[in-house]
């Protein structure tokens, strides 16, 4: 219900309208009685039928314009590639399908029935999932600004994204990492690149970034401080993913260390700590390495290592599977999964937990030792 009452100014009576919004309590002043009578039984008619729209929200903005507004001012405090990501989003599958809409017409009900095609069409939980992020972000925006009343993406439900086969990793063994790199060694130096990427867990970005400052072989580790990523057909160099991305990772296998301390000393840059330390190929085609270009991960898969694979007879997979492959080595040699998320730069171990809960040791011998001697002291 919306309530008028009579109040006393200084500048003379005035009557508030005042109504319930969800769990706040809101109000309008006018100087005639005439006009808050009318604007309250407005305020009870929009209630009555279930409208969503408030009658103090600027109300007329478009999706598209609720989109632009909301990329527009979380850009400052987003990396070029998460405002891509959201910009992809919005352009593929956001936009077509809301775009022109009043945004304070878009229901619940419907940006539902959105979820559900998207599943429907095969994109996989996790990616839907993203698109409801983007578009929930973007409504959280209007509602900030008083564009909107309500934030259609509440209590919708979005499928659940916590379940290994989400990420559809390819996990190697070490004789198919071995096996790989060594047919690579005729590509030098992507036969050494495959196995540190195993060994080391880096993400593309971060292989990209690493400078010949970056690899320390004296304490054993190398340092992550940049990623160098393409977005929208430039490179730009960044700051890992999140702040614990930033990190040491160590070089636990002497044969990397040694292959590396090799590399190094032949390196053509090797004087210059602010050189890249992985090479990128030459313009035009050649197939020849250039040290003064950046490693272009995308060019690698599709002309050396997919063909490597297919030769080998061994699955499809992606060079970001080398990084699933030195966290499921880690955890096979017992290392412990705190130490595994720290090396691997997750935001927390719980990210950590959901992919590669399932390669846990679960040989509890010495954990039923350790109890019974317990036990037995008591």
């Amino acid at each position: 219900m919306a309530h008028v009452r009579e109040v006393q100014r200084k500048t003379g009576t005035a009557y508030e309208v005042r109504w319930r919004s969800g769990d706040a309590f809101k109000q309008r002043s006018f100087r005639v009685k005439r006009e808050a009578d009318r604007f309250a039984l407005k305020v009870e008619n929009e209630l009555a039928v279930g409208n969503s729209t408030d009658p103090l929200v600027k109300n007329s903005r478009t999706v598209r314009e609720v989109v632009e507004g909301s990329l527009a001012a979380s850009a400052p405090g987003l990396k070029a590639r998460t405002i891509q990501g959201y910009q992809t989003i919005y352009d593929n599958r956001v936009l077509p399908k809301f775009g022109s809409r009043r945004a304070s017409t878009v229901t619940r009900a419907e940006v539902q029935a959105w979820l559900v095609e998207l599943s429907a069409s095969g994109l996989a939980p996790a990616t839907v999932h993203h698109h409801y992020v983007a578009l929930k972000k973007a409504f959280r925006h209007a509602v900030d600004d008083r564009l909107l009343s309500h934030n259609p993406c509440d209590g919708v439900r979005v499928p659940k994204t916590d379940t290994v086969e989400d990420f559809a990793a390819v996990f190697l063994t070490t004789a198919q990492v071995e096996a790989i790199g060594s047919r690579l060694d005729a590509q030098a130096p992507y036969g050494l690149l495959v196995r540190f990427a195993a060994y080391t867990g880096l993400r593309a970005g971060e292989l990209a970034g690493l400078r010949v400052r970056d690899l320390d072989l004296v304490r054993g580790h190398v340092n992550v401080r940049q990623t160098v990523q393409r977005i929208k057909a430039e490179w730009v160099v960044g700051t890992p993913k999140s702040k614990r991305s930033t990190r040491d990772v160590p070089l636990m296998h002497s044969g990397l260390i040694a292959e590396l301390r090799r590399y190094k000393m032949q390196h053509p840059r090797s004087g210059d700590p602010e050189a890249l330390l992985w090479p990128g190929r030459k313009l035009g085609g050649v197939a020849e390495i250039d040290y003064t270009r950046v490693l272009d991960v995308g060019s690698f898969r599709r002309n050396y290592f997919r063909p490597t694979l297919r030769a080998l007879g061994l699955p499809e997979m992606r060079v970001h599977d080398l990084r699933h492959t030195a966290a499921s080595l880690w955890l096979a040699a017992g290392f412990k999964p705190y130490e595994v998320s720290r090396w691997l730069g997750h935001a927390s171990i719980t990210t950590t937990d959901t992919i590669y809960a399932h390669l846990y040791p679960s040989d509890y011998t010495d954990h039923v030792a350790r109890f019974d001697a317990f036990v037995g002291s008591a």
